[in-house]
């Protein structure tokens, strides 16, 4: 059988992917204030994360919610991220342990720990490090997701998304930051590396109550330590966004 999986935020291009890269595998729920150009057959409901009640009708009956949905902008406004990132994250960890989830996967992101030098690796036994108010609901978010498998005993797990990205040849938009001086190639985390840290985190054993673990592809030099992820829940990335580098002018 199946798992039946919700996913929040799920016209966005993450969500977007994954559904496409889950739809053989996951029995799906789709939510986001917009549809997605593509719901190959799944269910979906327009609903702001804001509306309660809809957030605890969708969440009846799932096994993992996948909760993408806020505003990712790092320039945010506070009058965008208190509905969207903090009331809306509020209301699916409350919602979920009220259903009796077995577990909610959170987005949280680089920017929670964004402040380092670019030059330090950055463990997860480090303290966060926000330098922008998005980075800020990212780490209540992962606080949030502690106080909740703490007092609620269902399976929170944060995961710290590096610069969400695309394989050479697979969207235009993304082939021409690859140059050597491209600052985030330390960061990038492809789509397909994406989707399997986010799988590796739905199946992980149903024993792990918390955890925090980044997410970058396996670039040759991380500046995000992916060594949690890989014991703890068997993350393996294969891409190295190092190799995508194209020489400065070449077309």
């Amino acid at each position: 059988m199946k798992r039946k999986i919700l996913i929040t935020g799920a016209a966005g291009r993450i969500g977007s992917f994954l559904t496409n890269q889950w739809k053989d595998q996951y029995d799906l729920v789709l939510t986001d204030v917009r549809a997605p150009k593509e719901t190959f057959g799944f269910p979906f409901t327009s609903a702001n994360l804001t509306e309660m009640e809809k957030i605890q009708a969708l969440c009846q009956g799932i096994d993992t919610v996948i909760h993408l949905g806020a505003d990712p902008s790092m320039e945010a406004a506070w009058e965008s991220l208190l509905p969207n990132n903090i009331i809306g994250t509020y209301n699916v960890f409350e919602a979920a342990a009220q259903a009796n989830v077995r577990r909610v996967v959170y987005a949280s992101s680089v920017n929670a720990v964004f402040g380092y030098p670019v030059d330090q690796q950055v463990h997860t036994s480090m303290p966060v490090y926000p330098i922008n108010l998005y980075g800020a609901t990212k780490c209540w978010g992962e606080a949030a997701a502690r106080v909740y498998a703490h007092l609620k005993k269902f399976s929170a797990i944060c995961l710290r998304f590096g610069a969400v990205s695309y394989r050479p040849g697979t969207n235009p938009e993304y082939d021409g930051r690859y140059t050597p001086d491209y600052e985030y190639l330390d960061i990038i985390l492809t789509m397909e590396d994406l989707t399997k840290l986010v799988t590796a985190s739905v199946e992980a054993a149903d024993d792990l109550w918390y955890g925090v673990f980044q997410g970058v592809s396996n670039n040759r030099w991380k500046r995000l330590d992916i060594t949690d992820a890989r014991a703890i829940i068997g993350y393996e990335p294969t891409d190295d966004a190092f190799t995508f580098i194209k020489p400065l002018g070449s077309e």
